[in-house]
């Protein structure tokens, strides 16, 4: 089925730096910059811009997109401060830390989909890029509709799309085990298997100390899907209140996995496997409640057909027609009052193009699949990706905090979601379920971040 192409291959195969250089000796002065439509003439002497960020740090991709973007801007330095942080939360507090004391970078991210790109707005840490975008005539349907919603904030854009994807919206399954207990394999990208269905596999496929049938990692993302498969929500549209109580469809949700876990104990424990894509990929695990990504790594990563082949399972359809996701997407953003906004603009540019977006799926490893063009491309090296395409194009968006408490709501999440799901140490459902409702509730409650 895989074409994959190393990223070294890539590298070599494309000839990035080289080619780029040769097209910015052969263009004429004011040709587009690289990446798009429109741009601008190379740029004054000495522009230096710095580009912080955790994503793509020890794979060479930042480093290719700086040596092509150079070659078309020589006069441009971009200096790449990658972030390492333990967690992904940890480098957003470096990057607050970093602009209260003056020293954050031009180029830099703060995601909708961590909960933070609201909050650096009302901070005034980035900036509107709609006059950018209007100068350089960018065709803004050059990605998904629903990722480059994630960009705006009271009618203004704030930037373009890095990462996308549809949220925990699939199974990633081993069909090896389907095939031998002899159940069919559900179409990888139909939308028609039941949730009694499911939970009948995973107490079917379960064999103690050797399988699990089925695992959840109790966590927001999850959390945020698990309620839509039930017509419901986790907190509603205007990020002000959790609904779990309210709506004998989420409660029916929460039921569903509570029995398998905690009743039935065919679940592992959370915290149990310390690595359930691992032990998914190594056929611990016939079912694991992840997303389109993790169905890619499992087709990449295991190369024995004996130890496991990757079939996934999509959620039912619900009652409204849309498919139970949770579209989550990234952003590429330009610091407020940065001096040369027209340059930061043409390198946010280059890195979100075609080449840029592509080479983030295969150097960088991310779940980019925010333009029409790049699937595409994608597809033809691997089908695989034709799997993704029904939650990119029928999902639903994710609901945030209003007040942007992101790392408290899903710490909030993760730890009485834990609890609520821990067979080791039962709890009542209907007071872990309150738990966990009057845990998330707190945080929505607090004054805005």
């Amino acid at each position: 089925m895989s074409k994959n192409i190393s990223r070294r291959s890539f590298l070599q195969i494309s000839g990035f730096a080289a080619i780029a250089g040769a097209l910015a000796a052969c263009a004429p002065a004011g040709a587009p910059a690289a990446g798009g439509s429109g741009g601008s003439a190379p740029s004054s002497a000495g522009i230096q811009l710095r580009w912080d960020t955790f994503r793509g740090p020890g794979t060479g991709w930042n480093e290719e997109r700086i040596k092509t973007f150079e070659a078309d801007h020589p006069n441009v330095h971009i200096e790449f401060r990658p972030l390492t942080g333990a967690t992904q939360q940890d480098n957003y507090g470096k990057m607050y830390a970093e602009f209260a004391a003056g020293d954050l970078g031009e180029i830099i991210a703060f995601d909708p989909s961590h909960f933070h790109f609201w909050r650096a707005i009302d901070k005034k840490i980035i900036q509107p890029i709609d006059d950018l975008v209007q100068a350089d005539n960018t065709d803004l349907k050059q990605w998904y509709e629903r990722f480059m919603s994630l960009q705006y904030r009271d009618g203004k854009l704030y930037g373009l799309p890095s990462w996308g994807w549809a949220g925990y919206d699939t199974l990633v399954t081993n069909a090896n085990h389907f095939k031998e207990a002899g159940i069919e394999i559900p179409d990888p990208k139909g939308h028609d298997t039941s949730m009694d269905t499911i939970g009948e596999w995973a107490r079917k496929l379960y064999k103690e100390n050797e399988r699990f049938g089925l695992a959840v990692t109790p966590s927001e993302p999850m959390f945020a899907v698990l309620p839509r498969i039930w017509n419901a929500e986790l907190i509603n549209e205007e990020g002000t209140k959790c609904t779990i109580l309210d709506d004998e469809n989420a409660k029916a949700a929460f039921q569903w996995v509570y029995d398998l876990g905690v009743k039935d104990k065919v679940l592992p424990a959370p915290g149990s496997i310390e690595n359930l894509e691992a032990a998914n990929q190594e056929g611990k695990v016939t079912m694991n409640w992840l997303g389109s990504l993790n169905v890619r790594n499992f087709e990449r990563t295991v190369k024995d057909p004996k130890v496991g082949t990757v079939t996934q399972i999509l959620f039912p359809t619900r009652k409204d027609g849309k498919f139970p996701t949770q579209l989550r997407g990234g952003t590429w953003n330009i610091l407020q009052g940065c001096a040369h906004p027209t340059e930061a603009y043409q390198f946010i540019r280059h890195i979100t193009s075609l080449e840029g977006s592509y080479s983030f799926n295969l150097v960088a490893g991310q779940g980019a699949f925010v333009r029409p063009d790049v699937m595409a491309k994608l597809t033809a090296d691997d089908p695989v990706h034709d799997w993704f395409l029904p939650d990119l194009e029928n999902g639903i968006a994710a609901y945030a905090p209003k007040n942007s408490r992101g790392r408290e709501y899903t710490d909030a999440c993760n730890q009485y979601g834990a609890l609520l799901f821990d067979p080791n140490q039962p709890v009542d459902f209907e007071k872990g379920l309150t738990d966990l409702h009057d845990a998330i509730q707190k945080v929505l409650d607090l004054d805005p971040a």
